[in-house]
């Protein structure tokens, strides 16, 4: 597999269609990961493929010479979709993937309804299960109960729209299946419009090797089936993944430093009236091994606002949104708005990102820049 896999398929987000996040496909990754190195790798089955954009991670995800299948209504069956949960298109979901793999005798695609399909007709030596089909209570209890027959002990599924209030059938098929059958899975993990499933017996406990693996995601728990299980979608899971050096197979943890980025004012000496703005231009150079990307959570510049002898007197103040990814040795320059206090003297500025609901950039260790400012 190309050493660029995860850049390119960053990438592919903005031109193949889907309901589907990078950061979704970067859990199912670590997960996989986790349960590769206790030997679990077999075949990969993801039901609702549509044009590709999570098949295109799930393939990757199979074990060696293992198969990946792919069920999907297709653009011939769509009389079947009594859910309305989306429509797929055969030939463009062979083109996407046959942009990422150039042979795909691993790829077993099945046109019909997941209702359809048995245990006998796919084998039961699955690894890791993607269900994104139909939306209804039958349809997900049916699928629930394929992927729990094929899967090996210990292997995972990821069920779609657990949450979704538009396909309150999801979760109603999904509590019908644990009332039945209580022991059959173990809830892991919540993000990213997935729950994470592991089926039982497990071997380990999968949440403590990922804080191990991962120790910079933050660790927030919420309970699902009376089972402790990690809530993941607080903040991108790219932020603590080293999207350039990592493999659908090996994620990175990043470094420290790994969103750095260097910062350069017009002037280090500001002044303005009481109360006014002042807009200095500030330019803001990526140094990071990763595009600083706004996809989902805005990465907006900003700045605190310290007294003459540094004191902290306010954290929070505007910001300025990016509107476009910064990639990896670009640079932006930004008219920042600094409100200039009331009170006439001398303070400083101190500038920095922020990536809303995840990080200060100033707390990785980046280092900021510092301004006078005079209220005059």
């Amino acid at each position: 597999m190309p050493d660029d896999f995860i850049s390119r398929y960053f990438e592919a987000f903005r031109s193949i269609q889907g309901w589907f996040s990078f950061d979704a496909a970067l859990m199912f990754m670590a997960y996989n990961q986790l349960i590769a190195e206790e030997g679990i790798a077999g075949d990969v089955l993801e039901i609702g493929v549509h044009h590709g954009l999570s098949a295109i991670a799930m393939a990757a995800l199979r074990g060696p010479g293992a198969t990946f299948v792919a069920v999907d209504l297709f653009e011939s069956q769509q009389d079947k979709n009594v859910s309305g949960s989306g429509s797929g298109n055969l030939q463009i979901f062979l083109k996407n993937m046959k942009a990422f793999y150039a042979d795909t005798g691993f790829l077993k695609p099945i046109t019909g309804a997941s209702t359809e399909v048995k245990a006998q007709d796919v084998g039961e030596k699955f690894s890791f299960c993607n269900i994104d089909g139909g939306h209804s209570q039958d349809e997900t209890y049916h699928d629930l109960e394929l992927c729990h027959r094929i899967l090996l002990k210990g292997g995972l599924v990821a069920l779609d729209d657990y949450f979704n209030p538009l396909y309150p059938g999801v979760c109603e098929g999904a509590v019908r299946f644990m009332l039945r059958y209580p022991k059959a899975f173990k809830p892991l993990a919540v993000g990213f419009n997935k729950v994470l499933l592991q089926k039982l017996p497990a071997k380990s406990d999968l949440n403590a090797k990922f804080g191990a693996a991962f120790p910079r995601v933050p660790r927030v728990l919420t309970t699902l089936w009376n089972t402790p299980t990690l809530l993941l979608d607080r903040c991108p899971l790219r932020a603590f993944i080293d999207l350039v050096r990592s493999t659908p197979q090996r994620l990175v943890p990043a470094a420290d430093d790994v969103f750095g980025v260097d910062f350069e004012l017009e002037s280090d000496n500001l002044s303005g009236p009481r109360g006014q703005v002042v807009t200095p231009r500030v330019k803001v150079v990526n140094r990071s091994a990763a595009p600083l990307e706004t996809v989902y959570y805005e990465i907006g510049l900003t700045y605190h606002l310290r007294s003459s002898e540094k004191a902290m007197l306010a954290w929070d103040n505007d910001r300025v949104v990016f509107k476009r990814p910064l990639k990896a040795g670009q640079q932006v320059a930004l008219d920042l708005p600094i409100q200039v206090p009331d009170q006439p003297g001398t303070y400083f500025v101190e500038i920095d990102l922020v990536w809303e609901g995840v990080m200060w950039f100033q707390e990785t260790g980046n280092k900021t820049a510092l301004a006078w400012l005079t209220a005059v």
